[in-house]
């Protein structure tokens, strides 16, 4: 058996909840009725799973975790390398903070690597590196229980135990915070390695649902957990004190297009250069992973034919293996026959490629070529040329039957398998799922249980 989706498991699956229209609905509104919640953005809960072979899963264990020690490797280059830093072209600000903020290791320590199951073949092919304050970490966990529940309501016969590549746990978030601290104090002298009040960080008034509920989750555990917003720190008593609070750990969930907009204050520069200097604070993710590894030219550096020799033969097969073509959009650049330019290749070939913006949220900074009109691909085009932007050969995603609560209709939808890696080691999965050519919650998704299962119950 091969493939990466337990195809006879969720098609069972599938068949038990649309012939029980009415026990699924049912099921459905008894287990909201006591879930915490889970969702950043309100979306339908589908009480069906994305169902993963175990023994899949298993394999892609080791290149997801050493494509995480990839992208420490590329922080390094960038710290180390001024050619490299020259081709990023990151602003000074960007440099100071880096600098000063070495963190628990180069490696992004939280990550959400987004991926799609290609549809002719389910193999995994890597899009884009959450590596500043990806989304997931306590809800994925959540909404992988929430359904595990339902299903068990719904055919309780037949309910395979998730495997541990599942992600789930209420602590599991938490605990690799705190290893974060550990690890920042075991290679910096003077940081926290027992935090006991740790910031959660949001812009004041806008923190989203699963940044309050870590602060209440968090707080349960003992320890003294707040919002705050990153431009009321200060460094007091040779402490990181936003407001009238202490901070030993803080989890930085501003997204860099957020923070790029705070960083125009040079005084806040400033504040946070000397408080990761000079103060006990270990901040995650540190802003390595940040700037670089979350950055998408990160995508095309490491395909990038004059950056070759700064990899090892094993590292170029694997980004070879996992990542689609992508380079940076630049006159200069050849296309993906090497011949050809690279936007020739972009404006006679549109619906083959996606253009992304080196940093984005919620989808805002991509343009997938086969779903905008001609005018509109050739403004991106050029925008992408003028800002070194990258562009990226197109994956279509695995289409996968996603089933609403009291429904008799199997629905395909594209879906991503989204993997979560804590410390360097995989976590687990989460998924989204769309009609649209963007897989995002906030632009018409939803987000899926992911179960990783042997099936042996079925």
């Amino acid at each position: 058996m091969t493939g990466t989706i337990a195809w006879p498991q969720a098609l069972a699956t599938a068949q038990r909840l649309v012939a029980h229209p009415g026990r699924s609905a049912e099921a459905v509104e008894t287990v909201l009725a006591k879930a915490p919640v889970f969702q950043n953005r309100d979306f339908p809960l589908s009480p069906m799973p994305v169902l993963v072979r175990e023994e899949a899963a298993r394999a892609l264990r080791s290149p997801l975790e050493e494509y995480v020690a990839l992208l420490g490797d590329v922080v390094r280059h960038y710290r180390e390398q001024p050619e490299v830093r020259a081709w990023y072209g990151l602003p000074a600000d960007a440099d100071r903070l880096i600098a000063a903020d070495p963190g628990p290791g180069d490696a992004p320590w939280v990550c959400r690597l987004d991926c799609y199951l290609e549809q002719a073949t389910e193999r995994l092919v890597l899009l884009e590196n959450n590596a500043d304050a990806p989304a997931g970490t306590l809800f994925t966990s959540r909404i992988n229980d929430v359904v595990e529940q339902v299903t068990a309501l719904v055919a309780p016969d037949s309910v395979a135990e998730p495997s541990a590549l599942t992600y789930r746990g209420r602590d599991r978030f938490l605990d690799a915070l705190l290893d974060a601290s550990r690890a920042a104090a075991a290679r910096v002298p003077g940081k926290t390695a027992t935090p006991q009040r740790v910031a959660v960080l949001q812009p004041r008034g806008a923190a989203n649902r699963e940044s309050v509920e870590m602060v209440e989750e968090f707080g349960s555990r003992g320890l003294e957990v707040f919002l705050a917003d990153p431009r009321d720190l200060r460094v007091t008593g040779g402490r990181a004190t936003f407001g009238s609070r202490t901070a030993d750990l803080c989890w930085n969930k501003v997204n860099t297009v957020a923070w790029n907009a705070m960083t125009a204050d040079a005084d806040l520069v400033a504040t946070w250069e000397r408080a990761l200097r000079d103060t006990p604070m270990v901040h995650v993710n540190p802003f390595g992973s940040r700037y670089v590894a979350e950055n998408k030219l990160s995508l095309a550096f490491v395909q990038e034919p004059r950056f070759a020799h700064l990899f090892s033969d094993a590292q170029r097969q694997l980004v070879a293996d996992l990542l689609p073509w992508t380079r940076r959009v630049a006159e200069q650049t050849p296309g993906v026959d090497g011949r050809t330019s690279l936007l020739a290749d972009l404006l006679e070939r549109q619906g083959s490629f996606v253009l992304k913006e080196a940093y984005d949220i919620r989808g805002d900074g991509v343009t997938v070529g086969h779903d905008v009109p001609r005018g509109a691909w050739r403004d991106a085009v050029r925008r992408a040329a003028a800002g070194g932007h990258i562009a990226q050969s197109r994956v279509r995603p695995l289409q996968y039957p996603v089933v609403t609560a009291g429904s008799d209709r199997v629905d395909p939808m594209s879906i991503s398998l989204d993997a979560y890696l804590l410390g360097g080691a995989l976590a687990g999965f989460g998924s989204k799922a769309s009609h649209n050519a963007k897989i995002n919650i906030f632009q018409g998704g939803q987000k899926l249980a992911v179960h990783v299962t042997s099936g042996e119950s079925w």
